[in-house]
């Protein structure tokens, strides 16, 4: 786990290669816990502050502003790191990154749009697009070493 953490962080600006399964879903679960700490542990000091003062909409607002503070500038931090790794996991699995162009770039630019919210098919589009890409995520290697 802490390898992968280690690697993430190494590899950010790492577009060639390969991520193994294992680097690219301990860095999914790392990730959810720290925006989980994030926002319980921020939030949890802002009632705690709320209650306390007395203040409840200005002692919860600091806390809380910290925290998405605190939590947008990881996420900031962490945007090139996730994109090169699943540029490597792609590889890995055999699967020309390109493809990411499809599952990833295609299904947020028809989300944006005005026609998503207006028709069911492109919503089941964009969760069959989504479908695929996670099942290109969990592909075992194309070359066991």
């Amino acid at each position: 786990m802490l390898k992968a953490f280690k690697l993430y962080w190494k590899n950010y600006f790492n577009f060639r290669g390969v991520s193994k399964r294992s680097e690219y879903w301990w860095m999914q679960l790392i990730n959810a816990v720290i925006f989980a700490v994030f926002v319980l542990g921020f939030g949890g000091i802002g009632i705690i502050t709320a209650l306390t003062s007395g203040k409840t909409v200005q002692g919860f607002g600091i806390g809380a502003l910290i925290g998405i503070i605190v939590a947008v500038v990881y996420a900031l931090a962490a945007i090139i790191p996730g994109i090169s790794l699943v540029f490597r996991r792609y590889r890995d699995a055999g699967v020309t990154p390109w493809w990411l162009l499809a599952t990833a770039v295609l299904p947020a630019l028809i989300q944006v749009s005005d026609f998503y919210d207006k028709y069911a098919w492109l919503r089941t589009i964009v969760f069959i697009i989504s479908v695929i890409n996670f099942i290109i995520l969990v592909l075992p290697s194309k070359n066991k070493d």
